[in-house]
């Protein structure tokens, strides 16, 4: 029950700091639906699509792997990857 709490509060996490993110930042280009919904999207955009993706993956898998520190570590690294992927759309894509 434990690893399901961590799990749980792991995928709230990772959900939560890509919304705020994304529609905090993109709030000019509808937010989260045009994150999501856009077609065709930018290369980046796939990048970013897919990372956040991995750490929800990721976040679900703790309770196979293990709540480690180097796991968490390992989430954390693709949660800055989409971060970093999201800043350059930001910055690379025109408007």
């Amino acid at each position: 029950m434990h690893s399901l709490l961590i799990t749980l509060a792991t995928v709230v996490a990772v959900a939560l700091v890509h919304f705020s993110y994304v529609d905090f930042r993109f709030r000019y280009r509808d937010g989260i639906l045009w994150f999501w919904l856009l077609k065709p999207a930018p290369p980046l955009m796939w990048a970013a699509r897919g990372t956040v993706v991995l750490a929800l993956l990721m976040a679900l898998l703790i309770p196979i792997v293990g709540a480690t520190r180097t796991y968490a570590y390992a989430i954390v690294a693709v949660m800055v990857l989409h971060i970093v992927s999201l800043i350059l759309l930001e910055v690379l894509e025109p408007r």
